[in-house]
């Protein structure tokens, strides 16, 4: 017997007037307004559960063959997924490794089915409340997550690293009431923790820490600035690192005076967050302050910065630039 078998704690099945409907009991289902476990007696059924924002419809889904016996990374087997309207079961089926599940205020619903067997891969599928398939879109890349509309009008889902081939690492988003894709790239901003859909043509990629930026369909990102400064501002030391990277590089070096000055003291933010066992981190941080007082016009400042820089980490790839300002000094003084 498997855990999940055990956890299942059977009961007989409700009757009731419609041979296809199944009626779970307030005991049998125990489910709250975010991701939870819930258990179904009636079907033996036990898995994880999300329910639709207007609280109308539950979906719950099971990443586990039948009996319970094997879950998660396996070769054979398929899980379960149900949905509810209210207490009664309306519709259920069987997909490889369902997982991700949401649920629209229509009773639409998406799952990432992460496949059997080794390998890059992902099945993204959508359905209607009486479980016909919408969408069904494979994927050479793990899934990394999805999202849904409230209206259940539109979809999207996000894929892992992929070494070969064109689907790693891209954002694409679906029509559910036509069952088109609409578009599919990859978001400047990298991978979201959550999705929005503030209205027709746009897309809101969700960060718990940063907070929600725009993207039109096409994927123009139409809150670049306001994504650079979250970053800058509320980022931790890794985050604001590679923001500071990313303006330089823009800017291809020629940093603006007030952007330099902006720049120090997101990187004065972070300084002490690092921990003292990152050597590399601590020598690129002296790097990065060297280059923004050099675009400051503090040659004496930048030297010093890329001169620690240097003690930290010899190998941190700016000894050229710091002999250069140094003989350059040398020679001003003679």
């Amino acid at each position: 017997m498997g855990i999940l078998d055990w956890l299942f704690r059977r009961k007989k099945e409700v009757a009731t007037d419609n041979a296809q409907q199944f009626v779970v009991t307030d005991h049998d289902l125990s489910s709250r307004p975010k991701t939870e476990f819930i258990d179904i007696p009636s079907r033996r059924f036990f898995g994880e559960s999300i329910r639709s924002p207007n609280g109308r419809f539950t979906l719950a889904w099971r990443d586990a063959n039948e009996s319970g016996s094997e879950g998660g990374a396996r070769s054979k087997g398929k899980g379960q997924y149900i949905v509810l309207a209210g207490k009664d079961v309306i519709a259920q089926g069987a997909v490889a490794r369902p997982n991700d599940g949401k649920i629209a205020n229509d009773g639409n619903f998406i799952l990432n089915d992460w496949g059997f067997g080794g390998g890059l891969q992902g099945v993204f599928l959508a359905f209607d409340r009486l479980g016909k398939p919408l969408v069904k879109r494979r994927f050479e890349a793990n899934l990394f997550n999805n999202g849904l509309s409230n209206d259940g009008s539109t979809a999207s889902c996000q894929t892992a690293n992929a070494y070969e081939g064109e689907d790693g690492s891209r954002l694409t988003i679906f029509n559910l009431r036509t069952g088109v894709e609409i578009a599919s790239w990859m978001p400047a901003s990298g991978w979201a923790d959550f999705y929005a859909f503030p209205a027709d043509g746009v897309i809101q990629l969700g960060y718990s820490k940063l907070g929600l930026f725009s993207y039109s369909w096409d994927g123009t990102f139409l809150d670049a600035e306001e994504w650079q400064e979250a970053r800058l501002s509320k980022g931790d030391y890794s985050t604001v690192m590679m923001a500071v990277e990313f303006a330089i590089k823009s800017d291809d070096g020629q940093l603006k005076d007030g952007l330099a000055h902006r720049l120090l003291k997101s990187l004065d933010r972070i300084s002490r967050q690092i921990p003292e066992a990152d050597i590399q981190r601590k020598a690129t941080l002296k790097k990065l302050q060297g280059h923004c007082w050099e675009a400051i016009g503090d040659l004496a400042t930048a030297l010093t910065a890329y001169d620690a820089a240097l003690t930290i980490n010899p190998k941190v790839g700016i000894k050229r630039r710091a002999d250069q300002i140094r003989k350059q000094q040398q020679a001003e003084t003679r």
